[in-house]
């Protein structure tokens, strides 16, 4: 049987990638160009996959790429650890890189650790122990700074992912830090996140350091028919065949949406036969969801009742009228600054969002199939 060619985990540069074309172009071009860029989604779109991807080019074309995940960081110290731990993951091959690096990060060190199969783990441990906090982050930084300007500033290329977790910190400090010293630097940075209002809040808001300085790119659903023509033809490629209306069905009932449309036909794959059938579609969706439970959930665990309540209604009915009696009244959601308070949470949380018609719905369309069935 022929390896299942859909994939769950960042997909690989080299490997085949639904549509996209025009945006790796453009985030491509604004990093030759030196643009800070905003890269915004709902979760799971791909944004990590795609900017990955743009590196692989950058780094093809002889320029340096650091990438962190700032996704669970916990401390001030965690953040300035992950910006060092990302340029020595990137240069501990090059010796000449590794030399200048080790001669200007003073705050970090690496540390590599032999594994059973030849190769080595990296990890990194702080130089100094009396640094802590914004003076270690800043000092991170200004290192940072000088080791670019040795490698020639304007051939980096930096990626913070999931950018927006660090004002979980209630540090207010972290931004203007990072931003006194970016706005210097000649270096392209892409500020990556899925919990949109508060990424856009950053850069948006007059009175945050960040504001106005960088371009904002938002990253869409799939087109339809490219998505379509991609299912077909990765199916092809393990060995079965999918019509294009099994296709088209896999596609809506994933909204388009990167991860879960892969995740669909994944299943779809593994229960089919030689032929994939309008059943095997279903069949692939009741897996699905039920391999979602959990963290749908736990998702629900972190809401308030009244939040839980409006997140069934727009399950059920997504609407233009959120705030209108008679809906409330139908989905018994209480009192409108009740569902005023329920949405601005929901919607900081991108559980929410305004659809294309200017109706609120759920961003989770499998979320959304789930709550329907309980």
């Amino acid at each position: 049987m022929s390896k299942n060619p859909f994939i769950l985990s960042v997909i690989p540069p080299a490997a085949p990638f639904c549509d996209r074309i025009e945006e790796f172009e453009q985030l491509t071009s604004y990093a030759l160009a030196g643009t800070n860029v905003v890269l915004f989604s709902p979760r799971r779109f791909g944004k990590t996959s795609l900017v990955k991807r743009v590196q692989a080019k950058l780094a093809n074309k002889g320029m340096l790429v650091l990438y962190a995940d700032f996704f669970g960081v916990t401390s001030i110290d965690d953040v300035a650890g992950k910006i060092a731990r990302s340029v020595y993951t990137f240069i501990h091959r090059n010796e000449s890189l590794m030399k200048k690096a080790l001669g200007v990060l003073t705050t970090f060190r690496p540390v590599f650790k032999p594994e059973q199969d030849g190769s080595f783990s990296l990890s990194i441990e702080l130089a100094s122990l009396n640094l802590h906090g914004i003076d270690l982050l800043d000092k991170t930084l200004e290192d940072l700074g000088l080791f670019m300007e040795q490698t020639g500033p304007d051939k980096v290329h930096i990626v913070f992912d999931e950018f927006q977790e660090i004002t979980e910190l209630k540090e207010k400090r972290i931004e203007s830090t990072l931003r006194s010293h970016i706005q210097f630097q000649q270096s392209s940075y892409f500020f990556v996140g899925s919990r949109r209002r508060i990424l856009l809040g950053m850069f948006n808001e007059k009175n945050r350091p960040f504001f106005q300085s960088a371009q904002l790119y938002e990253l869409s659903r799939l087109p339809h028919n490219d998505l379509v023509a991609y299912l077909v033809a990765q199916f092809k490629t393990g060995g079965k065949r999918c019509s294009e209306k099994n296709a088209q069905t896999i596609s809506s009932i994933s909204r388009q949406h990167p991860y879960y449309s892969q995740k669909l036909a994944l299943n779809v794959y593994a229960v089919s036969g030689k032929v994939v059938h309008a059943k095997d579609v279903t069949k692939a969706l009741e897996i699905m969801i039920d391999n979602e439970t959990y963290f749908y959930q736990a998702t629900l665990q972190a809401l308030a009742p009244k939040q839980i309540a409006l997140l069934r209604a727009l399950a059920v009915e997504p609407t233009k009228s959120i705030l209108a009696s008679q809906y409330i009244r139908k989905h018994n959601l209480g009192s409108i600054g009740g569902v005023q308070s329920a949405i601005k949470k929901l919607r900081q949380m991108d559980l929410v969002e305004i659809g294309a018609e200017s109706q609120y719905r759920m961003v989770d369309s499998i979320f959304s199939i789930w709550l329907q069935k309980q």
